[in-house]
């Protein structure tokens, strides 16, 4: 499956969350991952999320979004607000790092 559609079923689901909402997202080359920003109809920042590329590459399309409510991203938003929350294959990491990163 295409990496846009599983970018698509993401931003779909963010937007599905957040109504009213703009959910944007862009690939940040330096962290090797992509940053979806949730924006207030204000422009302010409500949350950034950061998916690990190898998390799109290595799960199918169906699984994304299942994964993504099992792992109860929507919690997370809630606690950490506008703080980044990282998405990879371990699971949903509120300090926007990959766990073998954190110190």
């Amino acid at each position: 499956m295409a990496e846009k559609d599983k970018l698509s079923a993401i931003e779909n689901y963010l937007t599905e969350l957040f109504p009213g909402c703009v959910v944007e997202n862009v690939w940040d080359a330096t962290l090797g991952r992509y940053m979806f920003h949730v924006s207030a109809p204000t422009g302010e920042t409500k949350h950034l999320i950061g998916v690990a590329s190898d998390f799109l590459s290595e799960n199918e399309l169906e699984d994304i979004v299942i994964s993504l409510k099992v792992d109860n991203l929507k919690a997370y938003l809630e606690i950490f607000g506008s703080k980044e929350v990282l998405v990879t294959n371990d699971g949903i990491n509120p300090h926007g790092k990959r766990p073998s990163v954190i110190t």
